[in-house]
């Protein structure tokens, strides 16, 4: 599991409301509209299409308006039936990417990889999560902390 720097464990529900915070600070402290819950969702470590979203907003909350705001508590609840993503799977497909099998990657063939799988990413999103990595001169950084950023919840190699 991930966890903070004094130890304590970050639960995919602190990864949702430390999201939720930081994008209700940056709309002036008001709800989300619905592009900002879809990051809000990605960023607690699910990752339902577009589609699949869509969809589970009609089923729980019928139809939504394009100026609707969501708050925490209706984000928390979309999130109940949710699926995570499988850190596993994507740790070995990025283990792909490190020739030389010392648990770095390039910034470069990260940014090719959230560019073509999954859910796809435009270059402004992988651009603003790669200014949070701590990548060194040669390009290079390291798979866990991609890992880091990219999931929470439990993880074994």
């Amino acid at each position: 599991m991930s966890s903070y720097s004094n130890g304590t464990s970050i639960t995919t529900d602190d990864r949702l409301k430390q999201a939720y915070e930081i994008l209700t600070k940056r709309n002036h402290n008001r709800a989300l509209n619905l592009k900002d819950v879809e990051i809000v969702i990605r960023a607690a470590g699910y990752s339902p299409t577009n589609n699949e979203l869509k969809k589970i907003i009609n089923t729980k909350l019928g139809t939504i308006y394009p100026h609707q705001l969501f708050d925490l508590q209706t984000i928390q609840d979309l999130c109940i039936d949710l699926k995570k993503r499988s850190e596993k799977d994507i740790y070995d497909s990025l283990r792909c990417f490190d020739y030389e099998h010392n648990g770095f990657i390039s910034a470069k063939e990260l940014k090719y990889f959230l560019s073509t799988h999954g859910e796809k990413l435009n270059e402004e999103e992988i651009d603003e999560m790669l200014r949070d990595m701590d990548i060194d001169e040669q390009g290079m950084l390291s798979i866990e902390q991609a890992l880091s950023i990219l999931f929470v919840g439990d993880y074994t190699e």
